[in-house]
Order: structure tokens, then sequence, then C-alpha cells
């Protein structure tokens, strides 16, 4: 003990053999670790005692590290070339709602937010005709663009990004419930809804 009354190093050493070396910790400390002690001794010494295994061994290693490698590459290219499945051009249960929405608030005078209901409307009948590429949080400019350069009849095109700008002046600027709106997307929806997608 230490003059402190607190027990040193050797002291709490020699305590904890003095418990391990008991019976019930007796499998514990067997010579169950041995074999991998050994094996590694022998796999140290292999280049030595036997250099034609060792290299055997070696480029086994070597040859299924680069079947693995070759398969992950393979695997991720596969992936990477599959055809993106088709969508349905049938009206969906979202873009059907849009447009039943949009009818309804329009009886109950609501031209702006039918107009808008229509927009989206609109917008999911490019995405699932496959015409329009977008994300669900890109902004109106970014839809602007991916219009410009989506195949898109040229009447369609230039009169859906006229009713943004309009609809997008109108909802944030004037808050105008606009009838003569809601009627000029309704009729692009309709024009829209009867040009087929691209194959």
């Amino acid at each position: 003990m230490s003059p402190t009354g607190l027990p040193t190093d050797a002291h709490v050493r020699a305590l904890a053999k003095q418990v391990l070396a008991r019976p019930e910790y007796a499998t514990w400390h067997s010579d169950s670790a041995a074999w991998l002690k050994g094996f590694l001794a022998w796999l140290h010494a292999l280049p030595d005692t036997s250099p034609a295994l060792y290299w055997t061994l070696l480029g086994g290693l070597a040859l299924v590290a680069l079947v693995l490698l070759a398969h992950v590459v393979w695997t991720l290219r596969a992936a990477l070339a599959a055809p993106v499945p088709p969508t349905s051009r049938r009206a969906g249960p979202e873009e059907a709602g849009f447009a039943e929405e949009a009818a309804r608030l329009a009886d109950e005078g609501r031209f702006l937010e039918a107009a808008r209901r229509l927009q989206l409307a609109a917008i999911d009948l490019l995405l699932r005709h496959r015409v329009l590429e977008l994300g669900r949080s890109d902004p109106n400019r970014t839809l602007r663009r991916r219009l410009r350069d989506a195949a898109l009849p040229e009447p369609a095109r230039g009169d859906m990004l006229a009713l943004i700008d309009r609809l997008e002046r109108s909802w944030f600027r004037d808050r105008s419930e606009d009838a003569a709106l809601y009627a000029a997307w309704r009729a692009l929806h309709v024009r829209l809804a009867a040009t087929p997608g691209p194959a």
C-alpha cells in the first residue's frame, strides 16, 4: 500500500493476476489464441521457408482483388447505362386533382388560385410526357429556362412563358382575381393535354 492508503500499481497488477488465475477464467487464458499466433508466425516466415507458396498466395489474393474491382466497375456501368423506365402518359391522380381543384376554385370566384392550380397541372403534364425535366424545388427562372429548351411547339411554349409571367405578377404583386388569366391557363392546359409527348 502507498503512504496515502491507496494501492500501488504493482499491488493492483498482482491482484488482477490472482483474480484471472481463478478456475472460472481458465477458458479465457488457455491456448485458444495460440493457433492464430502460430499461423501469423508461419505466414511471416513463408517467403523464406516456401517462396513458391508465398507468391502463389499473394498472386491469388491479387487476382481476387482484381476480380472484385472489375465486378464493382461492371455493376456501376450497368446501373448507370440502364434506361429510365417510361412513365405513363395517362393523366395521373395529381394532374386530375389540380384540374378539378382549379375548376372548384374558379366556381367560387377564386380565379388567381385556380390559375395557379392549372399552372401546376400544365407543368405536371409536361413532366409526365417527358417534355420537361424539373425538380420540385426549382424556381420559376429554372422553369422558364427549361421551357425554352424543351421540345414543345412554339405557340404553346410562348403562351406558357407569357402566362407564367402574368401569373407571377398577379400572384406576388396585384393579387387580383383575374378570370381572363384563369381562362387562358385552362385553354393552354387543354392544348397541352391534346399534344402528344415524345416517344
